[in-house]
């Protein structure tokens, strides 16, 4: 059973002080139960903390929009990140809603739209 040790993790890292904090991570995207730590939360985090330069803005990104978690690091989250860069866009968290939420038709949209070829 991997409830308690995902619970513990997310307690720590997303530093929720309450339970009732908790609860609001979890009913916002109730599959961050069945996670693993080591080969999906843990890298992801890391992944956001450095890409945004900050560990602080990742965390509070992360409590408010948990389905973050949910995209893959290998195929989605870094090959568009490198593409942002490529860009010369500024990497915020608006930039990773768009990095990780949108289609692939959108991204490619917005990316044709932002390429000075």
């Amino acid at each position: 059973d991997n409830m308690k040790p995902t619970l513990t993790w997310l307690k720590r890292r997303l530093v929720l002080k309450h339970n009732s904090e908790l609860a609001t991570v979890i009913e916002k995207h109730p599959p961050l139960f069945c996670y693993s730590i080591e080969t999906n939360l843990e890298p992801t985090f890391d992944f956001y903390s450095k890409a945004l330069g900050n560990e602080k803005r990742a965390i509070a990104m992360l409590k408010h929009d948990p389905i973050m978690f949910s995209y893959s690091l290998e195929k989605r989250l870094k090959p568009r990140l490198k593409q942002a860069k490529e860009l010369e866009w500024d990497i915020d968290e608006g930039t990773f809603v768009k990095i990780a939420k949108y289609t692939e038709l959108r991204w490619n949209i917005t990316v044709a739209k932002n390429s000075d070829h």
